[in-house]
C-alpha cells in the first residue's frame, strides 16, 4: 500500500516530481532541521548571559555544533532530491524559543540548561536515534550520529545541573517542575495523535504524522521514547520517578 502523495499539495508540479517517500523524509528533517536552528540561536543567547569566559565559549561552541548539524540534515535532503525548509517561526517552534527566551530576559542560567539540555534535548536524542534505526543509508547514520551527539550536551549540563540541586533540591524541583509545565507541554502537542491547533507550519502541505507508519515510524512512538528519555535525564539528576511520573501522566495526548 503506498502513501497519498497529494497532501494537499499546493504546487501540483512539485507534488508529482518527488517520490512519496521523499516527501515524508522531507517533513522529518524539515522539524529536525529547525530544531538544530533554535538551538542554535539559544546558544547563541546563553552566550550572552554568561559571566565566565570558559561557559561563553562552551555555549558558542554548542551553537556551532547545532549550525553544523542543521547543515548535516539540508545536505541529507539534497541526497534525496529535496530542499528541507525551517521555520523557528512555527507555532510550536515560537512557543519553545519564547520560554527559553524568557529565561535569558531573567538570566536564569540554570533555567536555560534546563529547557535546553533537559527538555528540548531529550525529545531530540530519543526521536533523532529512532529515526537513525529506520532510516535508509546515510540518512540513518546521520540522524543516528547526531543523536550521539546530543546526548553528550546532556552529559555536560547533567553535571551542572546535579549540583545546583544539591543546594537546594526542593527549589530546584520546584523549578523543573514550572519549565516542564511551560515547555513539555508544547513538546508533547507536537507529537501529539492529532494537531488539535491546526497546521504546525513546518511540514510543507498537511500534517505529516499519518504517513509516519510508511517509513516504520508514529507519532506515539517517538513520543513515547522521547519521554522515557525525559524521564530517564530527570530520573539521573535525582528529581524523585513517583513525582515526574505524575507530571508527564499529565501532559496532552
Amino acid at each position: 500500500m503506498q502513501p497519498v502523495i497529494d497532501r494537499n499539495c499546493s504546487v501540483p508540479d512539485e507534488c508529482t516530481s518527488l517520490s512519496p517517500m521523499a516527501l515524508i523524509w522531507q517533513d522529518i528533517l524539515a522539524q529536525a532541521m529547525t530544531g538544530e536552528l533554535v538551538a542554535a540561536m539559544n546558544y547563541t543567547a546563553l552566550s550572552k548571559i554568561c559571566d565566565d569566559s570558559a561557559e561563553v565559549a562552551d555555549a558558542l561552541e554548542h551553537a556551532e555544533g547545532e549550525q553544523a548539524h542543521a547543515a548535516r540534515f539540508a545536505a541529507e535532503g539534497r541526497k534525496i532530491g529535496v530542499d528541507v525548509p525551517n521555520n523557528g517561526g512555527a507555532k510550536h517552534w515560537k512557543r519553545l524559543r519564547e520560554a527559553f527566551m524568557r529565561r535569558i530576559g531573567e538570566r536564569d542560567f540554570i533555567g536555560c540548561l534546563i529547557v535546553q539540555e533537559i527538555m528540548l534535548e531529550s525529545f531530540a536524542v530519543a526521536s533523532y536515534a529512532r529515526v537513525g534505526k529506520v532510516a535508509p543509508g546515510s540518512l540513518g547514520k546521520t540522524f543516528a550520529s547526531i543523536a550521539a551527539e546530543e546526548e553528550e550536551h546532556i552529559e555536560h549540563a547533567l553535571t551542572i545541573l546535579r549540583a545546583e540541586r544539591t543546594l537546594d533540591a526542593q527549589r530546584f524541583d520546584d523549578k523543573v517542575h514550572g519549565l516542564h509545565l511551560e515547555v513539555m507541554t508544547t513538546l508533547a502537542e507536537m507529537l501529539a495523535r492529532e494537531c488539535r491547533h491546526g497546521h504546525c507550519e513546518v511540514c510543507q502541505a498537511s500534517c505529516v504524522k499519518p504517513s509516519l507508519p510508511y517509513v516504520s515510524l508514529s507519532a506515539a512512538e517517538l513520543r513515547g521514547v522521547s519521554l522515557h528519555q525525559y524521564l530517564k535525564t530527570l530520573d539521573t539528576l535525582g528529581v524523585p520517578g513517583e513525582v515526574t511520573l505524575a507530571w508527564v501522566s499529565q501532559l496532552p495526548v
